[in-house]
């Protein structure tokens, strides 16, 4: 019997195993292999921070879900990848595949100088408790300008605010806030901290940390008792480590099938792959979910020596982003808006997306 290995967690990898409980005959076997027992769902950590959401609200089971749609969990972390001799090794076995397939996510690009004083969340699984941490610190600091960091900027300044703290979250960002996303977007989410008093400094860049402060580029000094990652995305060290075909960066290199240039038994999705056909496309969860059903068909025809699908990136997607007090922003293509109305869009997406796998075991 051939066996189909999912390495992560990953939406797309989420999609694989719903279909599996829609689809039960079969003559291959599906293992699936993560670090950790929950799969933690980002979109959902700023209402985490802020608490709004319990843990359980915001994590999937794995190992129940894999029991329940007939698959194998494997509770370890891959280290190496032997694509001639299809083997896997963990820190805990060696685990062999016919078709493997990696959803693994995406790591914090933190400068080795500073990785001693920086808090992260990644891998995600990491997230609860350096969240607790960091929402109680006397000076806490977010680095990252991007989604991910003014969510959880505007979150945790709601939750200071509603439990007596100082309302004094600080953050940095190397460029404007929102970069990528234009001056529009830029300057609309700029003016929305300033009216919720959101400490924020645009094109500083730290670069020192010491016990009590962060220094700037510019030579100022902040005050700091616990600093929060959040810049850009960095890849997974295993894929250039095992001499796969990746990108500059270090990122699976595929092609628009979701396949490995370097050897066509592996896939991926998600944070942790290129795609040699659109090279600048963001690292967005939006994509991650949209590649799972061609990810779907190309394992299982990859399995079944049949041909793939190609997978074709949406030019314009939906952004939503908390902005703490049962607000958000919204933007798709050049319109933006801020309100409650975004907030309940956002708040209805995220719990129909976590209720479509949690009913799969619960």
């Amino acid at each position: 019997m051939k066996t189909l290995t999912l390495v992560g967690g990953g939406h797309a990898h989420l999609h694989c195993l719903e279909q599996l409980k829609k689809e039960p005959q079969r003559d291959w076997r599906v293992v699936l292999i993560s670090p950790s027992r929950h799969q933690y769902y980002s979109g959902m950590f700023s209402g985490y921070a802020e608490g709004i959401y319990r843990l359980d609200d915001i994590r999937i089971d794995l190992q129940k879900l894999c029991e329940q749609v007939g698959a194998f969990f494997i509770k370890d972390r891959i280290a190496d990848v032997d694509g001639h001799n299809k083997r896997l090794a963990g820190t805990k076995g060696v685990y062999p595949f016919d078709v493997a397939s990696f959803d693994v996510g995406s790591q914090n690009d933190i400068p080795a100088e500073l990785a001693e004083r920086v808090s992260e969340i990644k891998p995600n699984y990491r997230f609860p408790e350096a969240l607790l941490k960091f929402r109680e610190a006397a000076y806490p600091v977010i680095a990252g300008g991007g989604a991910s960091g003014i969510e959880m900027a505007f979150s945790v300044l709601a939750w200071r605010k509603k439990n007596g703290l100082l309302p004094n979250v600080s953050l940095f960002s190397s460029s404007s806030l929102l970069p990528g996303h234009g001056a529009m977007a830029a300057q609309k989410i700029e003016a929305i901290a300033r009216r919720k008093a959101l400490p924020f400094f645009t094109d500083e860049r730290i670069e020192s940390v010491d016990e009590h402060s962060v220094s700037t580029q510019s030579g100022r000094t902040y005050p700091q008792s616990d600093l929060l990652w959040l810049t850009g995305p960095k890849s997974p060290g295993f894929f250039k480590r095992s001499g796969l075909t990746t990108d500059a960066g270090g990122f699976l290199l595929v092609n628009d099938s979701l396949q490995s240039l370097s050897h066509p038994d592996l896939f991926g999705a998600g944070d942790c792959i290129a795609i040699d056909r659109y090279p600048a496309l963001a690292k967005n969860g939006v994509y991650a979910v949209r590649q799972g059903p061609v990810l779907w068909n190309n394992l299982r025809n990859q399995l079944g020596g049949k041909q793939l699908a190609v997978f074709t990136p949406q030019k314009n997607f939906l952004s939503l982003l908390s902005t703490g007090g049962g607000e958000a922003f919204l933007m798709y293509g050049k319109r933006a808006v801020h309100g409650k109305l975004p907030w309940l869009l956002k708040q209805r997406i995220d719990q129909k997306f976590m209720q479509r796998f949690k009913r799969l075991y619960e």
